[in-house]
């Protein structure tokens, strides 16, 4: 299969769901995706994001060697589509991060959480992401704790406010098993 030439013939739920299942089939398929998600035309890597998205829910561990480059994909960069940074955001939720890559990792999603410019949905996805990043970590559970409930008393969202609540008990636990007795 032409993955590229798959991504821009049509754009549907339908063909997604089948360039995911089609990227989740062998390494060397996703490796193939990735390519476009890098390197396509501005139109090309937006398709890719969309599928990668839904890989990184799949296959979370296919996608830990290439964190790196998905975290440069995620800086915020002029001109470039939200749903680069929307699919990473996504993928985050569920890959296990090595130790050597979490700060950043944290960093990013922080970022892209507190960001007022950042999609509805990027924010939203960066909460949980950041949510799991940080739960090892209770230094870290108190300033993402102090985060979110910054950016819930500066927006409106349903639903970023919704996520929050499935989001904030799981960091509430942690600073609770934290404090000593």
């Amino acid at each position: 299969m032409n993955i590229r030439a798959e991504l821009l013939r049509e754009h549907s739920a339908r063909q997604t769901k089948r360039l995911t299942e089609y990227a989740c089939s062998h390494p060397a398929c996703l490796a193939e995706l990735l390519q476009v998600f890098w390197y396509g035309e501005p139109r090309e890597r937006q398709l890719a994001a969309d599928v990668l998205g839904w890989v990184g829910q799949r296959r979370p561990q296919w996608l830990v060697p290439h964190l790196p480059g998905l975290l440069v994909a995620a800086q915020p960069n002029p001109g470039q589509h939200p749903a680069l940074r929307r699919s990473v955001a996504r993928v985050l939720q569920f890959v296990p991060v090595p130790e050597a890559l979490q700060a950043l990792a944290f960093d990013t999603c922080l970022g892209m959480l507190q960001s007022p410019a950042e999609s509805v949905a990027i924010r939203a996805y960066a909460l949980s992401a950041a949510v799991r990043l940080a739960m090892p970590y209770p230094e870290l559970t108190s300033e993402l704790l102090a985060a979110v409930e910054d950016v819930l008393a500066t927006t409106k969202s349903a639903a970023l406010h919704s996520r929050a609540e499935r989001e904030l008990p799981k960091l509430r636990s942690v600073l609770r098993e934290d404090l000593p007795g």
